[in-house]
């Protein structure tokens, strides 16, 4: 199929895009051990992959929410093997706090999807 025929949003899948790109930067660059925003690293990755779910579901609305799940997740499987051979840490916690914002961001619609269907009759 292809990504014609899958009507993406363009302008959205633009800005999963970069916010991807940033997260993968962010991710492989030296950390400069400053405080920031939020001081928690598991609640950096929660919240990153919490954002670029929403954006890739809005990016392709016609898609699976368990594939774009999945591929996200591998995106930051990838980035954690990556950060070993940059000199950073790599961490199954890091990877768990990925799946836990996917799961944050796609429970409730699911749930709504499920919730839209079960109400028809």
């Amino acid at each position: 199929m292809s990504l014609r025929a899958r009507k993406i949003n363009r302008l959205v899948f633009i800005v999963f895009l970069t916010a991807a790109a940033y997260a993968l930067a962010k991710a492989l660059l030296p950390d400069n051990d400053s405080m920031g925003l939020i001081p928690w690293d598991k609640a950096k990755h929660f919240l990153v992959f919490y954002v670029l779910s929403i954006l890739a579901s809005l990016a392709l609305p016609q898609s699976r929410l368990h594939r774009i799940g999945l591929v996200i997740l591998a995106f930051g499987g990838a980035i954690e093997i990556l950060q070993a051979f940059v000199g950073r840490d790599a961490s199954w916690f890091d990877l768990f706090a990925d799946a836990c914002g996917i799961s944050a961001a796609f429970g409730p619609m699911l749930v709504s999807r499920w919730w839209r269907a079960e109400a028809r009759f």
